[in-house]
């Protein structure tokens, strides 16, 4: 027993170790696969995620028109500079500015005046003198009056003199003035005092300023005023009072001794103005601010229903989320206790994010590692993906669909539609987490950026583009609106959120319509509208074939057709074979002549060369049509079928010229074997499934076209034999294609030779002819024996 548990001890922990050494082969494997330089930028890509996610302020998850279902309460206290308040505290305080007076010095001393020169009138010789001037000047003058005054001496000149002194002093005092309803100044004064700057009494004195309360002011035509008048005409002879009153009350009726001073009123209302609060409304910590609004109609009544959020409100909530970011930067214990709370909640997205790092790291390293094969490629892939968090993580999250769309489209431009519609799903929930986004938004751009890698595969239009992004535009529609509705929100504001991210959408197309040339130049890749474009045969490079290499040409219109047609049969790029065939012999345009399709007159050049130099003018056309295609800029996606369309394969005619040119011994063997290695092309061996496909097409055609009878058994025998040959050669080792999908591919070869070698009917033809007929169809068969590889 104690045996048998040490046995199953044993078996447990190799069963362990076998586990974790074949984990460990995996990582390994996959290191080993991508290199240290994409690991080494993927860190960097997660630090300067965390970054961007960490940096600025979150983004306000409100919007106008928005509904909320409940009072929204304020997470610290926080002030809001309240306009009507402020202009509230600004009138108060113009309000309590009382009004200032002066003294009207002019009116006294015109009463003055007019006392003086009564008295001097007085002494006129007749009393009718006298009469006649006092009247015209309001004056009620009687006998008793002009004999008071008549004759006056010295001394009741003086006496006279001194009470005009006395009423001057006294009226300098008197309050009378305009109603206060007739002030120009705005707003009126609730002052319950006023302010009187009267004179110096004595010269070298300075004036004094008093305040009055208002309550003792007396308005001009109120009963008090002859009151007043009486008690100022006291300071004159018993004789005299009568007469003075009445003019006192006459002339302060109608002119007030206080006069309003609007200079000095207008600089203390601004002094005050000044120093007036700043109207700032507080609200308190975890007490509602924003409440829910009922929809009032035009008619000022309730409706009873729910309206949405309040340009206002929107302000305040912003004014509330500053407020709470300056609380969190203090050294308060509470914004400590927020700060940790935060630190934690940063942890938990960096973690979040560095399993969606490493998931998309691990996706790409799988399904598309040439991504990480070239340096400048793995960052213009992170650079896209960072260019895009930055732009929707510090823009309005209204237009985060635009950036994410801009992505989608640019890896299905670039790379295949699966691998893009992948890293568009990992992206969308990275796009998520950074933004904080709700789940009607990350659904959103979730079924958006798939639509577009789903649409966006193949190119082939200019209106493509506009209708994916019409298409996905409409999506966009349909989901914003159904969570709009979802969320209880109104009719008008759901439908303005989608139209908004339809707008998206479409602005999305329109940015990829005019950016399409520099995404395939930063990419290096070519879509099916530029391949279009390089299928025209009025291209400067095919013309230049049909020319100067008919033969070729014509050899390359046949491997087009029948490439596109082998390729759309396994799933692969039919455009992109049919394009790379019509360019992948452009090498023979410096040498046509010394290539069997462009030779005429039955006269073969390679009669006169030895066999490597032969070997050198055929390999040779590889490397000249790869220096053409940059000459003629062509897009880089068909340098592979230039490159690989011969693989590793051997120029068989000139390594068997070359072994029998060798010596022989006495036994009738050739001294030497001539190595394969030495007649074979360099490769590389084909690497897509398309480059296979022209490899196949380009093998077959050139022996099915050396058949004196090509039927469809011969046909089929001839491509069945070249496929099992480039199979065996190993020539597909270094590509994705299956052995399903290489019958698939001598079926569509098989269908396509058949219908351009298709046999035809033999016609009766003269007997005197058929010497000249037999001696056509050998001089025709002739040069078929000598079929040049490549």
């Amino acid at each position: 027993m104690f045996g048998l548990g040490k046995k199953n001890t044993g078996r447990r922990k190799r069963a362990k170790q076998l586990r974790t050494s074949a984990d460990e082969a995996q990582w390994r494997t996959l290191l080993r696969r991508v290199g240290w330089f994409p690991v080494a930028v993927w860190v960097v890509f997660f630090a300067l995620m965390m970054l961007v996610s960490s940096a600025g302020e979150p983004a306000l998850p409100y919007t106008v028109n928005q509904k909320i279902g409940q009072p929204i309460a304020a997470r610290v206290d926080f002030k809001v500079l309240d306009a009507e308040l402020a202009a509230s505290n600004i009138r108060a305080a113009r309000e309590s500015v009382p009004n200032y007076y002066r003294v009207n010095t002019e009116l006294i001393d015109r009463i003055a005046g007019d006392l003086t020169e009564m008295f001097e009138a007085a002494q006129a010789n007749t009393f009718e003198d006298f009469k006649k001037q006092m009247e015209p000047q309001g004056w009620k003058v009687d006998e008793g009056l002009y004999e008071h005054l008549h004759g006056a001496d010295a001394i009741r000149r003086k006496s006279f003199t001194q009470s005009i002194d006395l009423l001057k002093r006294d009226l300098a005092k008197e309050h009378t003035a305009r109603p206060t309803a007739q002030v120009d100044r705005d707003p009126p004064s609730k002052a319950l005092d006023v302010i009187v700057t009267r004179p110096a009494e004595k010269e070298g004195e300075s004036e004094t300023v008093e305040r009055v309360p208002k309550i003792e002011l007396v308005q001009i035509g109120s009963t008090l005023i002859e009151y007043r008048a009486e008690k100022l005409a006291s300071n004159f002879e018993r004789g005299l009072r009568s007469a003075v009153a009445a003019y006192l009350a006459n002339v302060l009726s109608q002119d007030p001794i206080l006069v309003f001073d609007r200079t000095a009123t207008l600089e203390a209302m601004a002094a005050a103005e000044k120093a007036a609060p700043p109207g700032e409304k507080l609200f308190e910590k975890d007490k509602p601010f924003v409440f829910p609004r009922a929809y009032v109609g035009s008619d000022g009544i309730d409706r009873g229903e729910e309206a949405g959020l309040t340009r206002s409100d929107i302000e305040l909530l912003e004014k509330e989320a500053a407020a709470y970011q300056a609380f969190l930067s203090s050294d308060k214990p509470e914004a400590i206790k927020l700060r940790a709370q935060r630190f934690y909640e940063t942890i938990g997205v960096g973690m979040v994010l560095c399993v969606l790092t490493l998931s998309l790291f691990v996706y790409v390293g799988l399904y598309h590692p040439r991504i990480f094969e070239v340096h400048a490629r793995t960052l213009a892939f992170t650079g896209l993906l960072l260019g895009c968090l930055i732009a929707v993580r510090f823009v309005d999250q209204r237009f985060a669909l635009t950036p994410v769309l801009l992505v989608a489209s640019i890896l299905t431009i670039a790379y295949p539609r699966r691998f893009a519609a992948g890293v568009t799903v990992i992206f969308v929930v990275v796009v998520a987490v950074v933004i904080r986004a709700d789940i009607g938004t990350m659904v959103t751009l979730f079924a958006c950026g798939y639509a577009t890698a789903l649409m966006l595969n193949e190119i082939r239009t200019r209106t493509k583009i506009i209708t994916a992004g019409t298409i996905t535009g409409a999506i966009a529609f349909f989901t914003a609106f159904a969570f709009g509705m979802i969320g209880h929100q109104e009719l008008p504001f759901a439908l303005r959120a989608a139209a908004f991210a339809a707008a998206n959408a479409l602005l999305a197309a329109l940015i990829i319509q005019g950016a399409l040339p520099f995404v395939e130049r930063g990419f290096r890749v070519a879509t099916a509208l530029t391949l279009l474009e390089y299928r025209d045969a009025n291209r400067p490079l095919l013309q230049r074939l049909a020319r100067e290499a008919p033969g070729t040409y014509n050899h390359a219109l046949v491997l087009g057709t029948m490439s596109e047609a082998a390729c759309k049969a396994i799933g692969a790029d039919g455009l992109l074979a049919h394009v790379g065939a019509l360019y992948h012999d452009i090498g023979k345009i410096l040498k046509a002549e010394y290539f069997s399709e462009n030779q005429q007159a039955q006269i073969n050049r390679h009669d006169h060369l030895a066999p490597t130099m032969s070997l050198l003018i055929i390999l040779g056309h590889v490397k000249d049509g790869l220096e053409l295609a940059r000459e003629y800029a062509l897009p880089r996606v068909l340098y592979p079928f230039i490159a690989e369309h011969h693989g590793t394969t051997l120029v068989r005619y000139f390594h068997h010229v070359a072994s029998e040119k060798q010596p022989r011994i006495a036994s009738g063997r050739h001294d030497r074997e001539v190595a394969e290695a030495e007649f074979r092309y360099p490769g590389p061996k084909p690497q897509s499934k398309e480059t296979a496909v022209l490899m196949l097409c380009d093998g077959v055609e050139g022996a099915v076209r050396a058949l004196p009878d090509p039927t469809a058994g011969r046909i089929e025998a001839i491509v069945h034999q070249v496929l099992q040959a480039r199979l065996k050669d190993g020539q597909f080792d270094e590509c994705d294609i299956t052995l399903r999908e290489l019958h698939k591919v001598e079926e569509s070869i098989v269908k396509s030779l058949c219908t351009f070698y298709h046999g035809r009917v033999t016609y009766p033809k003269d007997t005197k002819d058929s010497s000249r007929s037999d001696s056509t169809r050998d001089s025709a068969r002739a040069p078929a024996s000598k079929q040049l590889a490549g």
